[in-house]
């Protein structure tokens, strides 16, 4: 058997990536050359890796087992080019994906001072939502995620790094600022402001509301922070969101902050691995690079939380 490293590269970005064009391009290769790439690796392997269905490849259960094992090959072989040159920090990629208040606003200065300190490293951060980052994480394309809800999924460890407090908030000359509380009885006329289902904020506070017996009236769903942050501020509604996201508005006074003490908003931030997923030198050395970070508070000793309550 002669399986080649391209071969097992072509598998693995066709499978996290979905499609063996964006593939081919990530690459460098042409669209031919990855194809038989592909074929070849399927064949020495006596199995089909994906399904066809016209033009389209559809990841099978073979394809599925195979993917730990491939991302382990090429993380070692990172490791392995690497393991000579003159030390001068980690090196390879790290692909990570954040949900969205994490993303904007915990990692970035975290993920700039690794990057100085390891200068041959290369750092990717994609942001989506909670349920889309736990889906990159199942499905192999990040090597990390950072998420703001909870997780179920049996192949997904889940590590608590922080915590973290939703704040209800409305424009500063929204009537309800003078008074800076929102009474219990007012939840359900206001016209909220929120992000899309499967956001972690938004679970959260439905959880909350759903707990009290409310349904509050949702004006507007919008998929990004900031967007939800500016319609506030403009008198749209009112909105729920990380303190993280807030400070710079709170601080300039354009927005107040409104009193919930019926509503418990703490919750925790998590890193989620996937247990089938090589743990790379360059991943654990940026993990405890975070624990260590100073945007990080030192609540962060991570351990398992399905571990522990198992």
């Amino acid at each position: 058997m002669n399986i080649t490293l391209r071969q097992i590269e072509v598998f693995l970005h066709t499978a996290t990536l979905k499609s063996l064009s964006r593939a081919a391009e990530r690459l460098c290769l042409t669209q031919a050359a990855a194809s038989m790439a592909l074929k070849e690796l399927e064949t020495q392997l006596g199995e089909r890796l994906f399904d066809r269905a016209g033009r389209r490849l559809i990841l099978n259960e073979n394809g599925r087992a195979a993917i730990p094992l491939a991302a382990a090959i090429i993380g070692r072989t990172e490791e392995l080019a690497t393991c000579f040159q003159p030390a001068a920090g980690l090196a390879g990629e790290l692909a990570l994906g954040a949900s969205s208040t994490i993303g904007n606003y915990v990692l970035p200065g975290a993920i700039i001072d690794f990057s100085r300190l390891h200068p041959a490293a290369r750092v990717r951060l994609e942001v989506g939502n909670t349920r889309e980052i736990i889906e990159r994480v199942r499905n192999f394309t990040v090597d990390a995620g950072f998420i703001e809800g909870d997780c179920r999924e049996p192949e997904i460890e889940l590590f608590p790094f922080m915590d973290d407090e939703l704040t209800v908030f409305a424009a500063a000359d929204h009537p309800l600022a003078r008074k800076g509380r929102l009474e219990r009885r007012e939840l359900e006329g206001q016209f909220w402001i929120l992000r899309e289902p499967g956001s972690g904020t938004r679970e959260i506070f439905e959880r909350q509301l759903n707990a009290l017996g409310l349904q509050p009236k949702v004006r507007l769903e919008l998929g990004h922070t900031e967007a939800i942050k500016n319609a506030v501020v403009r008198g749209r509604g009112i909105g729920c969101l990380s303190r993280w996201a807030l400070q710079e508005l709170l601080q300039n006074g354009r927005i107040r902050r409104l009193e919930t003490p019926y509503l418990d908003l703490g919750r925790k931030f998590y890193l989620i691995l996937n247990r089938r997923k090589y743990r790379s030198t360059i991943l654990q050395g940026f993990i405890t690079h975070l624990q260590s970070h100073d945007s990080v508070p030192p609540a962060a000793n991570l351990q398992s939380q399905r571990t522990a309550s198992n």
